[in-house]
């Protein structure tokens, strides 16, 4: 990929995602004061999560087989319609209608750019890209996400913010028309060496923790802001300082981490989160709690990036039918975890939806701990 097209990518990554935190805060808040119904919330962010496990084989192998830039071009402005009018929905069905047309527009863009970006990006260089995608995302939603939520809070209209949003991410298609039309076959050398016993068992890992730490960020904002009683408006600015500064910070040191072992990572990282969590529901004051938060958010990132790296994106990156039914377990660990937490918090309350996630991440970490090294290791 020459100079010009990967700025162009990274430039595509940064303004798509200048508006994802507001996104993700607005429609949490938003759905939980119109039905304070933590299920609600639950099945609104498992849309996505479904569509991919339905139409993931699909979509992989349409991709494969079809012009992957019209498709992910087609994608995105299809998504960024649909988001435009997320603030007119009449009723949360209509919001969930609306939901899923993005999700099936934001699958097709996901299903079509992932594999054109592993074919383009040589693999001595996606490390590189990998930690510059993440800066950008991270850079790009702190700034984007501060300045939308100025200007919610100077017109007070939902509606209006989500309206901006679409246009912001139907702007980034422009980079995209900016890439070259790839005609080449996919490169499959490092899938093609895919041992799928390996990847068997990273899949369960990410399951279980996908399980675990469901709507763990819904539930941090609601939490603020709900019983914390901190203004909207304040609930964006600290989202955007934890997640921006987190983000952008893991992206810079996890190569520091390079000689710990894979096995050593998880298990640190979900032991220290589970600990974390545990914390969070424990201070009343504001600055303790957005200090925890954020070490949780770079401890995750961090050993996000670093599993990332080590696996080699295989089982993340869309490439190919293959891989999709591993794909969809972890999905469904995700739909079953946001429902579950969803039910303790609104059954138990929402200091057991904690420990809930504090207990699965431990479990994890044992089970891990108790299988042999080799388990981490590609063949």
């Amino acid at each position: 990929m020459i100079k010009n097209e990967y700025r162009n990518l990274l430039k595509h990554i940064y303004w798509g995602s200048f508006d994802s935190g507001v996104i993700f805060i607005f429609l949490s808040l938003m759905i939980w004061d119109d039905t304070e119904n933590m299920v609600t919330v639950a099945l609104a962010f498992s849309i996505p999560i479904v569509i991919d496990t339905v139409i993931d084989y699909f979509f992989s192998s349409f991709s494969d087989h079809h012009n992957r830039k019209k498709l992910f071009i087609i994608g995105n402005i299809g998504s960024a319609i649909a988001l435009s009018f997320y603030g007119f929905a009449q009723s949360i069905y209509i919001l969930y209608g609306l939901i899923f047309i993005k999700s099936l527009f934001a699958k097709l863009y996901q299903s079509s750019l992932d594999p054109y970006i592993r074919e383009n990006i040589k693999e001595d260089l996606y490390m590189d890209f990998l930690s510059q995608r993440n800066i950008q995302m991270s850079v790009g939603a702190s700034i984007g996400g501060f300045a939308l939520m100025m200007l919610y809070g100077f017109l007070q209209n939902i509606a209006l913010i989500f309206v901006v949003s679409g246009l912001i991410e139907l702007y980034s298609t422009v980079y995209l028309f900016k890439l070259k039309d790839n005609k080449l076959q996919r490169r499959k050398e490092k899938e093609d060496a895919i041992d799928l016993e390996w990847i068997k068992y990273i899949t369960f890992i990410y399951t279980v923790e996908g399980f675990g730490i469901a709507l763990i960020v819904n539930r941090m904002l609601i939490y603020i802001h709900e019983f914390q009683g901190i203004p909207l408006g304040n609930v964006g600015f600290v989202f955007f300082v934890v997640y921006g500064v987190s983000s952008v910070m893991a992206a810079r040191i996890y190569r520091r981490f390079n000689k710990i072992s894979l096995k050593a990572m998880l298990i640190t990282s979900f032991l220290l989160q589970a600990f974390l969590l545990i914390i969070f529901i424990q201070i009343n004051q504001l600055f303790f709690i957005i200090i925890v938060w954020f070490i949780f958010e770079l401890v995750a990132n961090i050993a996000d990036i670093y599993a990332s790296d080590k696996i080699n994106s295989s089982l993340f990156t869309e490439i190919g039918k293959r891989l999709s039914k591993f794909r969809i377990m972890i999905a469904i660990g995700n739909v079953l975890g946001q429902f579950i937490v969803s039910r303790i918090w609104d059954q138990f309350g929402m200091s057991m939806s904690f420990y809930f996630s504090s207990i699965i991440l431990i479990l994890l970490s044992f089970v891990i701990l108790l299988k042999n090294e080799k388990h981490f290791e590609k063949n």
